[in-house]
């Protein structure tokens, strides 16, 4: 699938916007673009395939002011199963579906900075053929101590809307609510197969850095998350009992996030490289527990010349009301909710890998028109470990992710 053309007069818009701004040329701008692959193959498929384009330009109004703006977009292609039950033995799971989407992004920001403290403000929309995401963001920021401690809060909030088959006919009975067969006619109000459902999303970041040494930083943060709407998916049935219900998945529409992370870096300065360690810590009001454990090492070969490589580890229980596909079939729902969503069961999943990045500076900056270029290559691969055959896309055992980015920063 490619671009059309006013998505690339869009993007070419963009990256004009650090030529136009008043003052911007040599004073701290950036335009950086990137490209990311991800395939997600698939055992009984060809699984999910993502493409992602994004470029996002800065510029400074003043030596205080900046201003930035950003667009991306996420071509998606693949085929999953619309049905989610036993993958063997007693039933079968109907045919996967092929589909195909394109969601889209812009968003902008100005921020306001001095020497120990700033704020910031963006806005971003997201609108793709069923989904569409208003999001409003502030943060700001204060350095402690003689610039020891930077203490950081963010906050942001979605209005979202999201496209749903119209059962209005069934309702108060959920195991008769049929899911969306089409996204064809997604927010036309004379339309009366279709219906929108909203959903906000409040999310608060706090974060205290400490500068432990001139080697050493550390970082204790956290993240506090509302969901309230409707979060199932529209497409997903689920098989559930012997009489072979297959209603739309069903998920509560109150949901609370919490998260708590520490970060170090350390610098190692005869090598030439750092590392940085992270663990955090998930729960929410689904009853859903998490861990993860990461490691990133970065190291300067030459001047110019940087390799990295990252571990992580992530481990999970499931959310209360899941179960697996044979578990629903044969023991029915735990409640009023139900789910085929593979995030929301029982897993752990590994990430492993590298990046390379060639960094280029002028001789003598004041008489270069850039400050310095970045070009780096990225690949990942993610192995995913589920607790049973008959969980959400078992036939899916890993993912790999390439991306390319070129950096200019003036």
């Amino acid at each position: 699938m490619q671009l059309s053309g006013r998505r690339l007069i869009a993007a070419a818009i963009l990256a004009g916007v650090v030529a136009l701004v008043p003052g911007a040329a040599g004073a701290n701008s950036e335009g950086a673009s990137r490209i990311t692959f991800f395939h997600e193959p698939s055992s009984a498929n060809s699984g999910i395939t993502v493409i992602h384009p994004q470029l996002d330009v800065s510029a400074a109004l003043s030596s205080t002011v900046d201003i930035s703006a950003g667009y991306a977009v996420d071509i998606v292609s693949g085929a999953t199963p619309q049905l989610f039950g036993p993958h063997t033995g007693i039933d079968a799971v109907s045919g996967a579906t092929k589909f195909s989407d394109t969601r889209q992004e812009v968003k902008g920001g100005l921020s306001y900075n001095r020497p120990a403290s700033g704020l910031s403000a963006g806005y971003s929309y997201g609108w793709e053929s069923d989904y569409r995401s208003h999001t409003v963001s502030a943060s700001t920021r204060t350095d402690l101590l003689d610039h020891n401690f930077t203490l950081a809060l963010g906050y942001s909030h979605n209005f979202d809307s999201v496209c749903d088959n119209n059962n209005v006919a069934a309702a108060g009975q959920p195991l008769d609510f049929k899911p969306l067969a089409s996204s064809a006619h997604c927010f036309h109000a004379d339309m009366p197969d279709v219906v929108s459902h909203r959903l906000h999303i409040d999310t608060f970041e706090p974060a205290l850095t400490w500068t432990a040494t001139p080697r050493l930083v550390a970082e204790l943060g956290g993240t506090a998350q509302i969901l309230d709407g409707f979060q199932s998916n529209p497409y997903r049935s689920v098989l559930i009992g012997r009489n072979h219900n297959t209603p739309q998945e069903s998920l509560p529409d109150l949901r609370q996030r919490y998260a708590l992370w520490l970060r170090a870096a350390y610098f190692f300065p005869g090598a030439r490289a750092s590392l940085t360690a992270m663990v955090r810590a998930y729960r929410d009001t689904w009853d859903l527990q998490a861990a993860t454990g990461e490691l990133n090492l970065q190291k300067y070969f030459t001047s110019f010349f940087l390799i990295g490589g990252r571990a992580r580890y992530h481990i999970q229980d499931g959310a209360r009301f899941y179960r697996d596909g044979r578990g629903y079939l044969l023991m029915g729902t735990t409640g009023r909710y139900w789910t085929g969503d593979r995030e929301l069961s029982p897993m752990n999943n590994q990430l492993y890998g590298g990046r390379f990045a060639y960094v280029a500076r002028p001789a003598q900056e004041k008489s270069s028109w850039y400050s310095e270029i970045e070009v780096a290559m990225k690949g990942e691969v993610i192995l995913y470990h589920l607790d049973s055959l008959d969980a959400p896309n078992a036939d899916r055992k890993s993912a790999v992710i390439l991306q390319s980015a070129v950096a200019i920063r003036f």
